[in-house]
């Protein structure tokens, strides 16, 4: 009896069922859980240093945001995405730089900043005033928007016309990424550099530079870590937040 061999059926290549896209699609998103992993654990890392450094600021800090919904919200969306096991699993990642967070909570902010800002009081003083009103906050948004947009390509084209020691963040003079995204420089006295390298530049007379070197220490699991990224998110993002402000802010009760 003759055995016939039946040809192999056709089907997925070699490497599986994913095609070629499926395998982009999936590195696009694997690029995503990173660079998000290495956000919330940066700002973790500052949280820890603001506890440890400044206990009664870390404190002032968090009674003055956990009534809040939006901190709630935040400890719920935490939980309910696990993104303690995201952070924790593996090696730590490296530190990013504080303008680089700064930049990319930049239009958020300003989306929020443009929603929640009072309307013009000439909207009153004219006819169809609802639909005036009606269109204000998409007009706002977008030209938020496109302020964001014109902003990060003059960012982009002064990158791509810098010195090539600037492009890679190693200067002679140290100030590395000075003009990346919000000019945080401004703020350094306000905020905490991931970097330290502006510490000493723009550090007040009657306090000591930290050194060119220091960086937050590790960040903690467990029950601080939520706390240490709000505060992170705070300390970091506080001269951004407190750019938009309203003109006589009432101090918190």
């Amino acid at each position: 009896m003759t055995t016939t061999t039946m040809p192999p059926p056709a089907g997925p290549a070699a490497d599986g069922p994913l095609t070629p896209t499926d395998h982009r699609s999936f590195a696009f998103l694997g690029q995503v859980n990173g660079h998000l992993r290495q956000y919330l654990c940066t700002l973790a890392r500052h949280g820890v240093a603001v506890r440890r450094g400044e206990p009664e600021r870390a404190r002032a800090l968090l009674d003055a945001v956990r009534p809040w919904p939006l901190y709630k919200g935040g400890q719920f969306l935490f939980d309910l995405m696990e993104w303690e096991d995201l952070m924790t699993d593996g090696a730590p990642p490296p530190l990013l730089p504080t303008e680089r967070i700064v930049s990319a909570s930049l239009l958020p902010v300003r989306w929020l900043a443009d929603a929640t800002a009072p309307a013009p009081g000439a909207a009153k003083l004219i006819p169809g005033q609802h639909t005036a009103a009606a269109f204000d906050l998409p007009l706002r948004l977008l030209a938020g928007t496109a302020r964001a947009a014109f902003q990060g390509a003059a960012q982009d084209l002064t990158d791509l016309l810098g010195k090539p020691a600037d492009r890679d963040g190693t200067d002679s003079t140290g100030d590395a990424d000075d003009d990346a995204g919000y000019d945080a420089t401004d703020h350094a006295a306000a905020g905490h550099d991931s970097t330290g390298d502006e510490g000493a530049a723009h550090a007040p007379d009657d306090e000591p530079a930290e050194p060119a070197d220091a960086e937050p220490p590790p960040l903690e699991a467990g029950f601080y870590l939520y706390e240490d990224i709000a505060l992170g998110a705070l300390v970091v993002l506080g001269p951004l937040l407190a750019d938009h402000a309203p003109p006589d802010p009432t101090p918190p009760a």
